[in-house]
């Protein structure tokens, strides 16, 4: 399978009776505080509480096609808890091998969907070993969180409504980037459908994915040190680097862990939406860096899985 607006545009198709086109909000008072109007795509009011949905039943209706047995990830908790929804929602069983270091409230969630859960070490090695002894032991379909046709073409729909709902009034979209699959599909999206409209990634400043995408220089580091626990990975997909390095080089913004904590309070306290820290990550680029010829931003809140005891 490649990736292609008409494979983009089937997996909406095929997806979109299941899921929500969720909505687009606003607060005068960010509005203020940025300096222009900025809007808000409410992703984190989807179902499992993350954009990962469309890509994973996507990728599960496509696997029962293929009469797969069942399906399997490596998660830290939203990849992990769409998957499960997905296959439950199909019938198809489902493992998930997810680090010791997840948070307890994306634990509960996966176990709640009907997955069975395999724990591993907090780093993305032995996520990627275990998850394939497993995968090979009980025979079942791997669905990459992020380096897979199948999640990146069903991640595309979110792209798709943006266009429908509010593509003549934005002039760019800010999203959090971790492994890419999410950033790609985007990129891909808008940059075929609406090259006016431009995608910026943003990232926790250790990431350095401008290293990347300029240079050819990868992140030293494998998993990164940020609350943002969904975007702890630290490279990208091969299927995902040289689509952000066609329409994002130039276009990655920094963020130091205090601006995404700002920008989480921020949203909680104005907006009254529970979003996670990795959702607060793409509105710290706007709040905190947004360039200058900027005028009519849209933040994608990408998910709202957070632990009910957090404390900033």
């Amino acid at each position: 399978m490649s990736i292609s607006i008409p494979e983009m545009r089937a997996a909406h198709q095929r997806t979109a009776p299941f899921l929500h086109n969720t909505p687009i909000m606003k607060s005068e008072m960010i509005d203020e505080k940025v300096g222009v109007p900025v809007l808000f795509k409410c992703e984190h009011l989807q179902k499992t509480g993350s954009f990962k949905v469309r890509g994973a039943l996507n990728s599960a209706i496509l696997a029962k096609e293929q009469e797969a047995k069942g399906v399997i990830a490596h998660s830290s908790g939203n990849h992990g808890q769409a998957l499960a929804w997905a296959a439950r929602k199909i019938g198809l069983p489902c493992t998930i091998v997810v680090p010791k270091n997840a948070p307890i409230s994306k634990i509960e969630g996966m176990k709640e969907y009907g997955a069975d859960l395999v724990f591993c070490d907090a780093s993305v090695i032995s996520r990627e070993t275990v998850c394939a002894e497993q995968a090979e032991q009980l025979q079942y379909h791997f669905v990459d969180p992020y380096d897979c046709e199948t999640m990146i073409n069903g991640h595309a729909s979110i792209g798709l409504e943006i266009i429908d709902q509010i593509g003549d009034t934005i002039d760019s979209i800010f999203l959090s980037v971790g492994g890419g699959g999410f950033a790609s599909s985007v990129a891909y999206l808008i940059g075929n459908l609406r090259p006016d409209i431009e995608v910026f990634l943003v990232e926790p400043i250790e990431k350095k994915l401008s290293e990347l995408l300029q240079n050819g220089v990868p992140c030293p580091v494998d998993t990164l040190d940020t609350v943002a626990d969904g975007v702890r990975v630290a490279h990208v997909g091969t299927l995902c680097e040289p689509i952000l390095k066609r329409y994002c080089s130039g276009k990655v913004i920094g963020v130091e862990e205090n601006e995404i904590k700002e920008a989480l309070k921020l949203v909680w306290t104005r907006m009254k939406q529970r979003i996670e820290p990795s959702a607060a990550l793409a509105f710290a680029g706007v709040l905190y860096h947004k360039p200058a010829h900027v005028k009519n931003p849209l933040v994608i809140l990408c998910g709202g899985n957070v632990d009910l005891d957090y404390v900033i």
